[in-house]
């Protein structure tokens, strides 16, 4: 049966339809804020790492600025973490890296100017893509000098790009099954739904076939208008056919007198000439008869 002319079809192709789009969005729109979400600690992350990178900073003997690799982020001394941290002068030459770096250079970015922070995605040539966040600063020597310095701190992006992709997989399944379940309920439903509906036409089929000579008045709210104007039609229809078999016996019964006489006269008959006069009367009375139970019949008709 083509879907345009199944109730059924229609309503599982417009429900499917609404279905997808709205599971379509509200899988971007999850996307989307679980990305943002995942950025934010990421800059929150770095952020923090910075400034305890900056908070832990102190200078040596020969007043140069370095960091001490036992008190900081234990991530910053494994190779290869996926947390990296780096410290220029204000020539831009590196004063201190991350054990994490393992003899690699920190990807190297303009400083973002005195007191501010920048964040920016880079792709170096001998590490994964990151991010990273730069900060400059002023530290003040002993002797009262002053010498700006870059904190620099990056995060591996492989890792909350698995997750990201995760989510996605794990939410793109979850909704399809979601999606599956609701139209299998929805199947269910619309066939216990039009099941008055198939017994209806069940009923009809059975009051063309004879089997039946009404349709059942204990219909849901919906049908009882329907039902009983099929009720009503049937009823019409059958009240017509006995109308006119009853016409149709009537007019029976009174053309067998003018018949009669008709026959009679033309066996007593000598000549056709004789009786033309008696013929033509029982037939004008014929013709009457006909006309009379035709208008009989149109008028007890119904519009």
């Amino acid at each position: 049966m083509p879907v345009a002319r199944s109730l059924r079809g229609r309503v599982l192709v417009w429900v499917s339809v609404a279905l997808v789009a709205l599971f379509t969005l509200t899988v971007v729109g999850l996307d989307v804020a679980f990305r943002r979400t995942i950025d934010r600690s990421r800059a929150e992350l770095l952020e923090a790492q910075l400034l305890g990178l900056i908070a832990l900073a102190e200078t040596d003997e020969q007043g140069r600025l370095g960091l001490p690799h036992e008190t900081i982020n234990p991530q910053f001394g494994v190779a290869d973490s996926g947390l990296y941290g780096v410290l220029w002068d204000a020539n831009g030459q590196q004063v201190w890296q991350s054990q994490s770096l393992v003899g690699r250079a920190f990807p190297q970015t303009p400083a973002p100017g005195l007191g501010s922070q920048r964040y920016a995605i880079v792709n170096p040539p001998d590490l994964p893509p990151m991010e990273v966040l730069l900060m400059e600063i002023e530290w003040e020597q002993v002797d009262g000098t002053v010498t700006r310095y870059t904190f620099g701190t990056g995060v591996a992006l492989d890792r909350y790009v698995a997750e990201q992709e995760a989510f996605r997989r794990n939410v793109v399944g979850w909704f399809i099954g979601v999606l599956a379940t609701m139209l299998i309920v929805i199947v269910g439903v619309l066939s216990w739904v039009l099941r008055p509906v198939k017994h209806l036409a069940r009923e009809v089929r059975e009051v063309e076939a004879g089997d039946r000579t009404r349709l059942n008045d204990q219909q849901p709210s919906e049908l009882v208008g329907l039902a009983n104007n099929m009720n009503a039609l049937i009823d019409n229809e059958r009240a017509r056919l006995s109308r006119y078999r009853n016409t149709l016996d009537d007019l029976a019964h009174s053309l067998k007198t003018p018949l009669a006489a008709m026959q009679t006269l033309l066996a007593e008959a000598k000549s056709p000439e004789e009786q033309r006069p008696a013929l033509q009367r029982e037939l004008l009375r014929m013709d009457k008869l006909v006309s009379y139970q035709l208008q009989r019949a149109r008028a007890g008709g119904s519009t």
